[in-house]
């Protein structure tokens, strides 16, 4: 039976250290709307997780991601491993990049975002879902899966302590330019349907925006039963791949059908053949070097408490 308290899990480190004293602030106001709010700080990666795993299973109805797509990610794999039913999930966003809750219309401000939840209202949206080498059990995402020049982009603005935000993937994405990523042969199967390609990035997406301001999924919905899965056609020098990167900034690329491939699937295999990729779920590591990877859409698996849905955005 659920209960009518709201667990929040947040990192004491967060929003530069600021945690413990966000979560103090975030407490007070579900107080303030009459709501009790349980307060759980992580202590290390993959402890959200646990946490949300936990408080699904002993029976909170809400709980709420205090943090960035990461906290949000660990928090969604909880939840969803714990097996529980009519658990809702609630996010606040104090993180890096927030392109999640930015897909799902939820506010930067801390009021707001808590009298969202306060709310109630909540729909049911897909979670995807990763498994391969590394990772017989699998890993459950929300906004989307990268494979190749992506996840190197995002794991070089990770290693960045004192910048964020757009501003640490403009960092990483120069330097990964100097070293940029060879073509990889990929046996690409999609909905069962396989072709073999060369590429320097697959990406499958469930929300539109990655890495703080790329659109690398602009048509994408989180609620359609679909990925958006779209990968790169042709090699790509550095001249090109600053072209795709201007274009991911604003969605163009859905319509290079000579440079790019867009498309909707329900499920996804990548099967490398002539060297492992680093692969992300989430902006989190999935694989350093992994080879095969199957991915698979869960309809409607999750509870989430949703601001104003976002139209689709293409310039």
């Amino acid at each position: 039976m659920l209960r009518k308290d709201i667990l929040l899990i947040i990192n004491p480190n967060a929003s530069k250290g600021r945690g413990r004293k966000k979560a103090k602030e975030i407490q007070a106001l579900f107080r303030s709307y009459g709501r009790e709010c349980t307060v759980a700080y992580t202590r290390a990666p993959g402890h959200a997780e646990s946490l949300a795993k936990r408080g699904a299973l002993y029976g909170y109805d809400t709980i709420v991601a205090a943090g960035g797509d990461g906290t949000v990610n660990e928090t969604v794999n909880g939840i969803m491993k714990s097996g529980a039913s009519g658990v809702r999930m609630g996010i606040i966003p104090i993180g890096r990049g927030n392109d999640f809750s930015w897909m799902a219309g939820i506010p930067r401000n801390q009021k707001k975002a808590v009298k969202l939840i306060v709310q109630e209202k909540a729909r049911a949206i897909d979670v995807g879902f990763c498994s391969g080498t590394g990772h017989p059990d699998g890993m459950y995402f929300v906004n989307g899966a990268g494979f190749g020049f992506e996840p190197m982009v995002n794991f070089r603005a990770m290693e960045y302590k004192h910048i964020n935000g757009m501003l640490s993937y403009a960092v990483a994405f120069l330097y990964i330019l100097k070293h940029p990523p060879v073509v990889s042969a990929v046996s690409l199967t999609i909905d069962g349907e396989t072709e073999d390609i060369q590429t320097q990035q697959i990406s499958v997406a469930n929300g539109r925006r990655m890495g703080s301001s790329f659109m690398i999924a602009p048509l994408a919905e989180i609620d359609d039963s679909l990925f958006d899965v779209m990968y790169t056609k042709v090699p790509l020098d550095r001249k090109g791949i600053v072209r795709a990167v201007m274009l991911f900034m604003r969605g163009g690329h859905v319509s290079d059908g000579s440079t790019f491939s867009y498309t909707r699937a329900k499920s996804v295999d990548i099967n490398v053949r002539d060297k492992e990729l680093e692969a992300h779920c989430d902006g989190e590591l999935f694989s350093h070097k992994g080879m095969d990877f199957h991915l698979e859409i869960r309809p409607s698996s999750l509870l989430l408490v949703y601001g104003k849905a976002r139209g689709k955005e293409v310039r």
